[in-house]
This record gives C-alpha cells, sequence and structure tokens, in this order.
C-alpha cells in the first residue's frame, strides 16, 4: 500500500496536511493552531507507517506534487478524490 502524506498547509486559522491511499482515499489531518503541532503530528504519521513493512511513504514537498500523484491512480482506475475540494 503506498501512503501520499501532502505539505503542511495553512487552511482556515489553522494547519493541516492531506493523506491519500488507495484504499482509504483522500484524507484531511486535524487543524491544528500552531505548526509545530500539525508537524510533530505529521511526522508521528508517518513514523508508524514507515514500521508497517506492507506501506510505502512517500512525502511531497508541494501540493502540486501531491495533487499530481493523487491523480495518478485514478488514470489507473483506481477511485480518487479530487485534492483541494473539500474545505
Amino acid at each position: 500500500m503506498e501512503l501520499l502524506v501532502g505539505p503542511l498547509l495553512q487552511r482556515n486559522g489553522g494547519y493541516s496536511y492531506d493523506t491519500f491511499t488507495a484504499a482509504d482515499g483522500l484524507r484531511r489531518s486535524f487543524r491544528y493552531l500552531q505548526i509545530e503541532a500539525a508537524r510533530y503530528d505529521q511526522r508521528a504519521l508517518v513514523a508508524e507507517a514507515r514500521r508497517d513493512p506492507r506501506c510505502e511513504v512517500r512525502i511531497c514537498e508541494t501540493q502540486g506534487e501531491f495533487e499530481q500523484l493523487v491523480r495518478k491512480p485514478s488514470a489507473a482506475g483506481a477511485t480518487a478524490a479530487e485534492p483541494g475540494k473539500q474545505d
């Protein structure tokens, strides 16, 4: 299973990030008021996922890279949500 992790973004007065897997689709993290809290949560998620030998983690540096990779599985026939459509 591939886990895509998007960059930290400022949204609705806080900070969050998106993740995507073919099984779960697009998911948004909690909104944190401090960027340090969002960064800690993102790093903890990545560390936990990397402990699972069945999971391949890919951390995206930009939102554009994340959106491009999310669309890639949908071209192959998987169901993918459009990033940035939920707020």
